[in-house]
């Protein structure tokens, strides 16, 4: 038995727009997906995939290697319905995990003063939601449903608005999955759609079960989503299997960086 997703969990995902210059001038302009976790009272980061802030990122030639980071915008949605989009300033720390495969990236959220509003940050997660090693290691199971918020390709262009794609753990999530020959990272396989623009989503694993029922357990949020698994003989080269990065990689890098 599986409960509803938090009823704000589609507008958790803001979108990003991410541009990077080289020595030559050439301006590359990427859209991703991003979500904000509070890691303490006022504290906000934003959460998204190190290859959407990092345009060389694990990239097969070095046809990226002298871009940098340039500008960076965040868009989400009040409650009240409208939007609101945030500069992020060039101060802004970034921080990554020690592993190089772990593609996460967690930024700081100082914005420009001229970007800034009064209302802040709205549809966050906190720290509660986010699941750790023992979530990982006895509460989540494969075939457990999950779900994913974000800017797709096919999101809502005209309202601006994320899409909700939703999914069923295909890996053991206890472990760390791998879709070649070598360590991948700290990831997990579900069944889903993950397409260009989505990196970077949350993804959520609602609530499971009742009290006191075997195997139940609350919902949380569990991972980024970071990619799919290419496959040339299905669905224009989409295997239909995707991957997320574990929320335990976000808890390793707090601990790392000291920021919690």
């Amino acid at each position: 038995m599986y409960h509803q997703l938090p009823p704000d969990f589609l507008y958790s995902a803001h979108l990003l727009k991410v541009i990077f210059n080289d020595s030559s001038g050439s301006t590359k302009e990427i859209l991703g997906t991003g979500f904000v976790l509070a890691i303490k009272d006022d504290v906000p980061m934003i959460i998204t995939n190190r290859h959407v802030v990092e345009l060389d990122y694990k990239q097969p030639t070095a046809k990226y290697k002298d871009y940098s980071l340039s500008e960076l915008y965040i868009t989400g949605r009040r409650a009240d319905n409208t939007t609101y989009s945030f500069r992020i300033a060039p101060s802004a720390k970034v921080f990554y995990s020690d592993i190089i495969e772990n593609d996460i990236a967690l930024i700081e959220s100082k914005v420009y003063a001229d970007s800034y509003n009064q209302d802040g940050w709205h549809f966050y997660f906190n720290l509660e939601h986010l699941a750790t090693k023992e979530v990982f290691d006895n509460q989540l199971e494969p075939y457990d449903d999950v779900a994913f918020a974000g800017f797709p390709d096919s999101y809502d262009k005209v309202a601006n608005r994320p899409i909700l794609r939703s999914g069923k753990i295909a890996s053991d999530p206890k472990y760390d999955y791998s879709w070649s020959r070598s360590f991948e990272g700290s990831c997990v396989a579900y069944e889903a759609f993950s397409s260009g623009g989505a990196s970077g989503s949350p993804v959520f694993a609602p609530p499971k079960g009742v009290l006191e029922m075997p195997r139940s357990r609350d919902g949380y949020l569990v991972g980024i989503n970071a990619g799919h698994v290419k496959d040339p003989d299905f669905y224009s080269g989409h295997s239909g299997i995707s991957y997320f990065y574990k929320s335990t990689v976000i808890w390793d890098i707090l601990h790392k960086e000291g920021l919690i």
